[in-house]
């Protein structure tokens, strides 16, 4: 005995499904690389033929210091009291805090150094210095 079968349709691909992924996909990568461009405050970073960058580099706070000796945290304008009494309600949430300090090249060394202190005095003692190392110069990148 025969059977009928009902015709088969063609396998179709859907190319709406598609079209959206593909969507969100251009909208998050355009969102991604522009969060990591505004990441660090634009500065001329001193450069350091012998500068290592760590294996290892965890969230840290992010300190940058302009030529002119302004002090940023992050993005945000701060007073040097007021960075110290920051990283020490920080520290309370997370012990194991690390600083990036970024200074301009041009910017004072004292600036960096009274920053150092007042970092030091509420106990924090690992520091991370931003630096620019050329290619080819020995230092790893």
């Amino acid at each position: 005995m025969k059977i009928n079968l009902p015709p088969q349709e063609d396998a179709k691909f859907a190319m709406a499904p598609m079209i959206d992924m593909v969507f969100l996909l251009l909208v998050f990568f355009m969102c991604a690389s522009h969060l990591s461009q505004t990441q660090n405050v634009q500065l001329e970073i001193p450069t350091a033929t012998k500068g290592v960058v760590p294996k290892e580099r965890p969230d840290r706070w992010t300190v940058n210091i302009r030529e002119d000796g302004t002090i940023l945290s992050g993005h945000n304008e701060i007073e040097l009291d007021d960075l110290a009494a920051a990283v020490k309600e920080r520290m309370k949430e997370n012990p194991r805090l690390k600083v990036y300090i970024r200074a301009d090249a041009e910017s004072p060394h004292k600036q960096v150094k009274d920053v150092m202190k007042e970092l030091s005095a509420v106990g924090m003692d690992e520091y991370l210095f931003g630096v620019f190392v050329p290619s080819g110069s020995g230092g790893t990148p």
